[in-house]
This record gives structure tokens, sequence and C-alpha cells, in this order.
């Protein structure tokens, strides 16, 4: 792994991924002009989201392409989209090092590598996308980032950690925690357009001190894996400790009123990254392989421009009842919170 997790703020010829036959990287001799080669290299898109978009690789064209050296590789590149600006790459390539990488640590996360596109590529990626909005991809830094996703020999498992511990500004008499409170307003407005709905899980199980609440909350987590893999899963948690070091630094960041009083606060920013974060399990089918787990999408969060959201929903929550199950609505929101005594 260490070819990629090296991390690097600026491009480089070196230190790049490739996955190797023991499902390993190794480091490998990579530079920019392999990924801007557009005679010899082709994408592939894979999906996107609000600020990002993601495309595998192919290091050969034709009905015989290969993926050669980018084999378990994405390449994970910015939208511009006009009125948003996002963190740049180089941004969020330094917070991953200096912060994310620092306190949750390296073998905690999804390795990945600062590289440079030029214009064809970016023009060539830009047709590729399905087109959902005003956004463009323009050239510029872009990331090389370790493919999670399924492969043979493994079963993936993807979810966001969310809020692993109460938020210290939700009412005292709270029945939902804030992850359940807001599943429970964000189910509201999906009934109100006539969606499908899904009882959310509270993430409070995971980190509980009942290994039964815990298991519980996995089955839930995991549904359709077999109750082998549920446990391998379980004892993985514990065995790395990767959420309960999440819920550390998320509530040593959200220390009382701070995303009311001082939300510029560093150490706030990387709790809310951590909330936001995906947190990628692969399961081996061979049971004498270790479970692997690590978290993605940590990126800094623009807190100038979430600070009125981020305080907005708050006193949504507390002032129309989501969080102590009192919301003023025709159609009963149903939620099974920890602290509603319901895992």
């Amino acid at each position: 792994m260490e070819g990629i997790r090296r991390l690097q703020s600026k491009p480089t010829s070196q230190g790049s991924p490739h996955h190797d036959k023991d499902g390993e990287f190794s480091t490998i001799r990579m530079n920019e002009d392999l990924i801007n080669d557009t005679q010899n290299v082709d994408f592939e898109y894979v999906a996107e989201g609000r600020a990002n978009i993601v495309f595998s690789i192919w290091e050969s064209k034709g009905p015989t392409a290969s993926k050669g050296r980018f084999e378990g590789i994405l390449l994970r590149v910015p939208k511009a989209t006009p009125g948003v600006t996002p963190c740049d790459y180089e941004t969020l390539q330094e917070f991953h090092e200096n912060q994310v990488e620092d306190r949750v640590g390296r073998q905690h996360l999804v390795p990945q590598t600062l590289i440079q596109l030029s214009r064809e590529v970016a023009a060539i990626l830009h047709k590729k996308r399905n087109k959902v909005d005003d956004s463009e991809i323009r050239a510029g830094y872009a990331m090389l980032i370790q493919d999670m996703s399924a492969s043979p020999g493994y079963s993936v498992l993807e979810f966001k950690p969310k809020w692993l511990a109460q938020s210290p500004i939700a009412p005292l008499d709270a029945k939902r925690c804030r992850t359940c409170a807001r599943e429970a307003f964000r189910n509201h407005q999906k009934y109100a357009k006539g969606q499908v709905v899904s009882v959310p899980i509270c993430p409070l199980g995971l980190v509980h001190e009942d290994p039964a609440v815990v298991m519980a909350t996995i089955k839930r987590l995991a549904l359709g894996w077999t109750e082998q893999d549920q446990k391998r899963l379980s004892q993985a948690f514990e065995r790395t400790g990767i959420l309960k070091k999440l819920r550390k630094l998320q509530t040593m960041g959200d220390r009382g009123r701070t995303l009311l009083d001082d939300p510029s606060d560093p150490d706030f920013g990387l709790a809310m990254t951590l909330r936001d974060c995906s947190c990628y399990v692969r399961m081996p089918t061979d049971p004498s392989k270790d479970v692997e787990i690590r978290l993605a999408d940590v990126d800094k969060k623009n807190w100038k421009e979430k600070q009125t959201y981020w305080q907005e929903s708050h006193w949504n929550l507390v002032n129309n009842g989501w969080y102590t199950c009192e919301e003023q609505v025709d159609t009963p929101i149903v939620t099974n919170c920890i602290l509603s005594g319901r895992p």
C-alpha cells in the first residue's frame, strides 16, 4: 500500500498506485503523461456527486482494452459549477495529509494522490459524463484514488458514519439522535413527494457499549450478508477501532455550541468532515483474510458556505419537534433510534 499511501501535495512521476497480484499497491512509475496520453488511454464514467465526478481508466483502447497499470484505480475530478466555490483539490489534499491522516491514521483512509489533467483530457471527460447540471470539467488538478468497489473475492458495503454521538446542543429530552432526527425530517419530505422511505439505521448502535445492540445494528447495516460475515464485520470494527476513533474526533470538535458560535473552528470542520465521509468495507470471501475498512471523501468543508445551512438545519430539528418525536405531521414518522430504547 505504501506507494499510493504516500500522499503527495504536488503531482509526481513516482509513488502512484497499481494493484498487483497480491491485492496490494506497489510503487510504479506512472507520470501525468500516461493519464494525458489520449491515444492510448480511455475513460469510462462511473458516478458523480454535487462536487466531483469519478471515472475508471483503461490503459489501452479497443475491444480487448486493458486497465493495465490502472487496475484498481479510479480518477476523481472536480466539477466547476456556476455560483459554487468548493475547496480546490490542492487544499483538499493538504487537508487530507495534514489534518485527516494525522488525526485518523493513514491506515484507515482510502489512498489518493494528486495529478494534473490536460485540457484535451478534460474535454474528453466532459463529453463522457452523464450531464445532470451546468457544471464543467476543466483542466487542472485531479486525483487518483483506490477503487473500493466490489471485485472477485470481495463484497462491498458503503455507508456514512454520520453523528456517532448525540449533538451537544440537542434538547435534553430528545428521543432521537441528531442523525435519526434529520432522517425523520427527510422521510417526511419524501412522503410529501410520494417517494419511498425507509427506517433509518441509528449510528449510535454501531458504537454502543452493549455488544448485542452493536450486532443488531450491523445486521440492519449489512442486510443480506451472511451471519458469519456480519460477525466478521463487528469484529473488524472492534479490531480497527475506526468508529470509536471517529466518535472521539467528532465529539472533540463539536464542543458545546461550536456549531452555532464558532463554525470556523478547525476541529469542528474536521468533525463535520468525519460525519459526511464515506466508509467502505471490503469483505473477503476467504475467511482467513482481514476485512478491509477505509474512509473516503474526507474533504475539507467550506464553513463560510455551509454555516447557514448547518445552523438552519439544527433549529429546524429543534423547533419543529424532530428531536423529541413531537413533529406535527399527518403521517407518523418511524425511527428506531437508540435513544428511544428501540435499537
